[in-house]
């Protein structure tokens, strides 16, 4: 038993933390739909949630958005919060599991939330975690801007780390890394290169891991030539990080949904499914007899060890030059679109894989036609779905976007992708208007998503060889989908 990483993984359970929740699914949050099916139930409020996957002001000339931040301990939540004017909000909230499996608990609680909050303001960016820790509680970040002579855009996103490297220790500085890489990376995809400025979020348990976290920031984002606005912790005493994040372009936002026309190429910036040996590696952590088994399928163990490192090397970088690019291929602020020289539209893919290309769809009145998957490691993914190990390999890290553009500026756009060492390609185009669904004819597909019907068909825990004689205090249950792993 590899007793290390099992002492490892207790401790960011004993500090509130996920470590390996995450495995099958890429992600913590709760399903978007359901959080959308109980916001919508919610009428009569000063509080407007309009989900999106970024929010942006108008930049005025020598003046930044001010924000105040609030936290609601959903636990206690009598006392009513009142910001003056009508203020936007980047907003995270954390709820416990069995509130999210409970439909009626689940809309109680977000509609306490919500007629707590007397400010007028509007929510585009909301993540919603879901977590065993019962310290539930709610964050908003109120940005508002002055008026002043309109000069760019101020785009604004939040961002939660799950995905993180569990082999290092709770104070190590990676968490940070991936933070601030993960909180700019739509930053970058939407073009800003100017005035980065975070507002981290983070908690723990003891005040030296604070001082030390505090540091990590410090120094990350200094190396970074990023503004830093610190903020107390969360004070609710479990691991956390997270962070607020905002930054300007002087160009028009590559978000023209509207404009979208037929025959528009659809790009992917980089190939599917490179967070997968993430994935595989921790199971050979959890259990080390799951070496042999996947060995057994061609599955090197000093591969997946490398492509680990890679993986956490990519999550942990600001990938700033894509924000470059991006720029370039934006018209000048009120400038002249031209769909021969502009990308058109952009739209994060990331742990999503190709589901997010659904939710493109829902943006645009028109069909998604997507004729090949280019997925890396294809073995190794495909071999994840077989297995139940997860439930669509897609799933990708920093630098996986869709792009759409016309066929004009599409081979000068893929050049300049290579050029900063992505793996772009045009997997699809753009159908008629007035069809919105998304057509996939690659007929490998199966391969790599595993249909719902299938999800709850084998289900087992990962329990490493001797788990079951530990301490019973220090046991958690660990599980993910298999049909096969040692367990």
């Amino acid at each position: 038993m590899n007793t290390d990483f099992w002492d490892n993984i207790y401790k960011y359970k004993e500090y509130g933390f996920e470590p390996l929740n995450w495995l099958s699914t890429f992600s913590n949050e709760i399903d978007p739909d359901l959080l959308e099916s109980s916001l919508n139930k919610i009428k009569g409020t000063n509080w407007k949630i309009i989900p999106e996957w970024f929010d942006w002001f108008y930049k005025s000339e020598r003046k930044n958005p001010e924000v105040t931040r609030r936290i609601y301990n959903l636990s206690d939540l009598y006392v009513q919060q009142s910001e003056t004017g009508i203020k936007k909000a980047l907003t995270i909230i954390q709820l416990n599991k069995e509130i999210v499996d409970n439909q009626e608990k689940r809309l109680d609680l977000l509609s306490n939330l919500i007629n707590s909050i007397k400010s007028k303001c509007i929510t585009k960016k909301i993540s919603v975690i879901n977590t065993s820790s019962r310290k539930q509680f709610a964050l908003l970040d109120f940005m508002e801007t002055r008026r002043g002579n309109k000069v760019g855009y101020i785009i604004a996103n939040n961002y939660i780390t799950q995905v993180t490297d569990v082999l290092s220790s709770p104070e190590s500085d990676i968490h940070c890394k991936i933070t601030v890489a993960g909180v700019i990376e739509n930053l970058n995809l939407l073009g800003c290169i100017d005035e980065f400025k975070i507002f981290p979020i983070y908690d723990a348990p003891k005040e030296e891991m604070l001082d030390v976290t505090r540091q990590n920031l410090d120094s990350i984002t200094l190396s970074n030539n990023i503004y830093m606005e610190d903020y107390s912790s969360l004070k609710i005493g479990n691991l956390f990080f997270g962070a607020s994040a905002a930054a300007t372009t002087y160009k028009e936002m590559p978000t023209r949904y509207t404009e979208i026309e037929e025959e528009m190429n659809v790009i992917i910036t980089d190939k599917f499914g490179s967070i997968i040996p993430l994935s595989l590696f921790l199971l050979t952590k959890i259990n080390e007899e799951n070496i042999s088994v996947f060995e057994k399928h061609g599955i090197v163990i000093t591969k997946l060890e490398n492509e680990k490192d890679n993986i956490i090397n990519n999550l942990s970088h600001p990938r700033f030059e894509l924000g470059k690019l991006i720029n370039k291929y934006c018209p000048a602020f009120e400038g002249k679109f031209d769909k021969a020289s502009h990308i058109t539209a952009v739209f994060p893919i990331l742990t999503q894989g190709i589901l997010a290309i659904k939710k493109l769809v829902d943006y645009i009145d028109h069909e998604i036609i997507i004729d090949k998957i280019p997925i890396k490691n294809k073995e190794m993914s495909s071999y994840a779905v077989k297995e139940y190990l997860v439930q669509h390999s897609t799933s990708s890290f920093n630098g996986c976007h869709l792009i759409i553009a016309s066929r004009e500026c599409t081979d000068s756009i893929i050049q300049d992708l290579k050029k900063i060492h992505l793996e772009p390609e045009v997997i699809g185009r753009v159908g008629k208007k007035g069809k919105p669904l998304l057509n996939i004819k690659d007929m490998e597909i199966d391969k790599y998503i595993l249909r719902r019907s299938k999800i709850n068909k084998k289900i087992r825990s990962f329990r490493a060889k001797g788990f079951e004689n530990m301490d019973k205090d220090r046991r958690s249950p660990l599980s993910s989908p298999s049909s096969s792993l040692s367990t």
